[in-house]
């Protein structure tokens, strides 16, 4: 952070544009890709202990509906199927949630596809001879030349 400092300090002194060198830029996507991933591994984290502990109110909710099931026909209760049905609700509930996370995670990992390294080419240069630019040039205006002339006969 001090040699930013100073490099400004000095490109303010000497009257010149200060730049952000290509080591500083990589560094900061690194730093960037590193955060991505930690973010990626608390959301994997996330989501498994999530899962489980859906998986594991499914799994005892269908205990306690079996249990309350042979109890509501033993008593023959109003209230009893009242609550069979409570829990055959909440059931459908956790399997819903169940469901909406395995869709919410695959939402979240093509957003992390979509939004992965980009190429940017800033500046480019040229390698060969100025005899070899031109003549590609010159092969270049000719072709499209005659792409125009063709489209002009065919209307």
């Amino acid at each position: 952070m001090k040699e930013k400092n100073t490099e400004k300090n000095i490109s303010e002194i000497l009257d010149i544009e200060y730049t952000v060198s290509s080591e500083t830029e990589v560094e900061q996507e690194t730093e960037t890709e590193i955060v991505k991933s930690e973010t990626n591994k608390d959301s994997d984290t996330d989501y498994n202990l999530v899962r489980k502990n859906l998986k594991n109110l499914i799994k005892q909710s269908e205990a306690a509906i079996e249990g309350i099931l042979d109890v509501a026909s033993e008593s023959e209760s109003p209230r009893a199927y009242e609550v069979v049905s409570q829990l055959i609700h909440s059931s459908l509930d956790a399997n819903g949630k169940l469901l909406d996370i395995h869709k919410k995670m695959k939402d979240l990992n093509k957003e992390d596809e979509k939004s992965g390294p980009k190429s940017i080419t800033n500046n480019s240069i040229y390698v060969g001879s100025t005899a070899e630019l031109q003549k590609f040039l010159a092969e270049r205006k000719k072709s499209k030349e005659l792409e125009d002339k063709n489209a002009d006969e065919k209307q």
